[in-house]
């Protein structure tokens, strides 16, 4: 039986290691923390649970199929709940606005900041599906090296027009909006990915695209019930995941991977390795590849957030499950995060109240509140020396909405930048490992298959596709698949 060790439990390894138990491997799953998820983690505070990554699923396909692999229904392991309004945003002169799945209420929302906007975001949407259509099966869903093996694939050369990589999206937001404020809310998308819009090509507006198409879900529980139902299914096909076992090396012979070492010394023989790790982690200490180290570290690196975790006494009037508040000067803060780095001053805050769809996560009749804000990664700011004066700012921010979140808070949890690094593993709490800045950004990702070594296998937000829960399942599709090849199995698909 063909043995495969995946390094690191996060939803990539995890997805892969699902595809893989179902192809007929034996499958060994070994993550430093003492739980699974990753980035997809998990708090809790005096009766109130947060989730501490990811807050949406969108493109549910993408946990669906593989799930699927193993012969599991989504519906019959999570009560996973459509979230209505996406989100709802808020400006400094007193503007809220509502997106929906439904794209006639969200053109209508548009076109009453601005006449013509409705038919401008219906157009929007119209250029995301053709994007989208030629993304999925050619780019996303399988391994690539750069843009001639993509036209070899498509069949043709691919003109950067047709995925929007000859422009920003800040450009691109010029383009169809006249209202500074519908320009700002397209402006975030470049956020999805860790990058500045102003430097993002506008290929990512295709995520309005798929947020309409595929709408926004929350798992009832929370979004670590994901990871919890990928690890399950990993040890009822025979799978075994082990937690607080830290990797420290990635045994290779002859070029090529075959097992891992652990802290304690436990050497574990494979005939392919998987990681599931940031790539400059991978590249920089578990194995030796001084090429692949350098490219990583060229790239431009992705921001980071600083969180607050809040658990609030009573409700909150017209709070969403996501809201956005944004600041009146929003080309500053990506200035304070990418050119000049130092803790935002106004930044952009994101709330998020699961309560809105899921009132298991705090005690009756309360709220606990997500609050991330973006920051630049550790190292250009000392968060540790910042994270207490910073939470000051935030918290006089969110009382300056009105939320009264001093007065509200019975617990506090905080996250800096540093506290990612530590927990994660992604160095300078870098959420999203390079940023995807520059028409090339896509192709500049570390591959699936490593170049370093043979039958070492990445997936993980830093590898291709890129970060975000759908494309990380994607990254561990794509691993699996590649072994399977390679190892001459039954496809993992």
């Amino acid at each position: 039986m063909t043995r495969v060790v995946i390094v690191g439990a996060g939803v990539g390894g995890l997805g892969a290691g699902v595809r893989l138990t179902a192809a007929g491997c034996d499958v060994l799953v070994l993550e430093a923390a003492a739980q699974v998820g990753g980035k997809l983690g998990i708090a809790r505070s005096e009766g109130h649970t947060f989730d501490t990554g990811p807050s949406l699923l969108t493109m549910p396909f993408t946990l669906e199929e593989t799930l699927a692999t193993a012969g599991v229904t989504l519906s019959d392991r999570l009560d996973v709940r459509r979230v209505d309004p996406l989100c709802q945003y808020h400006w400094d002169d007193g503007t809220a606005l509502a997106t929906h799945a439904d794209p006639d209420a969200t053109a209508a929302a548009f076109e009453a900041l601005e006449h013509g906007a409705g038919q401008a975001w219906h157009r929007l949407l119209a250029q995301g599906r053709r994007t989208w259509d030629l993304s999925l099966p050619l780019f996303l869903s399988a391994a690539i090296s750069g843009p001639i093996e993509l036209a070899r694939r498509s069949g043709r050369p691919i003109n950067p027009r047709d995925i929007l990589a000859h422009t920003t999206l800040e450009r691109y937001g010029a383009r169809h909006f006249r209202d500074p404020r519908l320009r700002q809310l397209l402006d975030r998308y470049a956020t999805y990915s860790g990058s500045d819009p102003a430097r993002a090509p506008a290929t990512l507006s295709v995520i309005p695209y798929t947020e309409s198409a595929y709408g926004a879900w929350h798992p009832i529980g929370g979004m670590h019930r994901i990871a919890q139902v990928l690890s399950d299914v990993i040890r009822e096909q025979g799978g075994e995941l082990r937690c607080s076992t830290p990797v420290t090396r990635i045994v290779t012979e002859h070029g090529s991977a075959v097992g891992v070492e652990t802290a304690a010394g436990e050497v574990f023989p494979a005939d392919a390795v998987i990681a599931n790790c940031d790539a400059a982690d991978l590249y920089e200490g578990l194995v030796s590849a001084p090429k692949q180290a350098a490219q990583i570290a060229a790239a431009p690196a992705s921001l980071s957030g600083f969180v607050l975790m809040l658990g609030v006494a009573g409700r909150t009037p017209g709070l969403a499950h996501h809201n956005i508040w944004f600041p009146r000067d929003y080309r500053a803060e990506f200035a304070d995060i990418f050119d000049d780095p130092r803790p935002p001053n106004t930044p952009t805050i994101y709330l998020c109240n699961p309560v809105a769809t899921d009132p298991s996560c705090a005690p009756d009749g309360d709220e606990s509140w997500f609050v991330l804000v973006n920051a630049p990664r550790h190292g250009q700011v000392d968060w540790d020396a910042e994270g207490e004066r910073y939470q000051e700012r935030i918290l006089d921010r969110l009382d300056a909405l009105g939320l009264r979140a001093r007065e509200r808070a019975r617990t506090i949890i905080r996250r800096t930048p540093a506290d990612l690094e530590r927990l994660t593993g992604a160095p300078g709490g870098s959420i999203y490992g390079t940023a995807s800045m520059g028409p090339r950004a896509a192709f500049l990702r570390p591959r699936n298959a490593s170049p370093a070594f043979e039958r070492l296998y990445l997936a993980s937000g830093s590898a291709h596709p890129g970060g975000g829960l759908p494309l990380v399942l994607l990254s561990g599709k794509i691993a699996a698949d590649l072994i399977c090849r390679d190892l001459e199995l039954t496809d993992a698909a």
